[in-house]
């Protein structure tokens, strides 16, 4: 009985897969930031009009006017989380804790949302950076949010 000779057969798709070609990872992410980066004013004027609308309810004051700050606040999380806006960041995360915190043990409190306002405002002028200012505000913010219980 003869020993069966194998071969390996080479396909084009497998000709292909041996090949280098592509993009390296370090290229494929520089890309990636700077078409981040194109976006980075149309991010922060949002930002800003988010933080305008939720100003907005401060003055209003409507009924729904907790579900609809936190929306915003959650918006703004999901914006900044895109962009290097460390302090942006934690202060619109803050916003969405406090008032979460807030509406579960009912006890909505304006100059809280106010004093977010404002820091959100701040830090977003300086470009949403940490800098010894922010994390000076950002400290703030803590305070106040430890001051009501978690909700659940």
């Amino acid at each position: 009985m003869t020993k069966p000779t194998i071969r390996k057969v080479h396909t084009s798709l497998q000709r292909q897969m041996a090949r280098p070609g592509g993009r390296l990872i370090v290229e494929a992410e520089s890309r990636a930031n700077q078409a981040l980066e194109g976006q980075r004013d149309h991010v922060f004027d949002l930002l800003a009009t988010n933080i305008d609308a939720i100003d907005a309810l401060c003055v209003s004051r409507p009924d729904d006017a907790p579900t609809q700050i936190y929306a915003f606040a959650s918006a703004m999380v999901d914006m900044a989380g895109y962009l290097d806006v460390p302090a942006f960041f934690e202060a619109a995360f803050s916003l969405c804790e406090i008032a979460d915190r807030m509406r579960a043990a009912d006890a909505w409190s304006w100059p809280s949302i106010e004093v977010h306002v404002r820091v959100l405002r701040l830090t977003l002028a300086d470009g949403g950076k940490a800098t010894p200012g922010s994390e000076r505000l950002l400290e703030g913010l803590r305070a106040l949010t430890a001051h009501v219980p978690p909700a659940g």
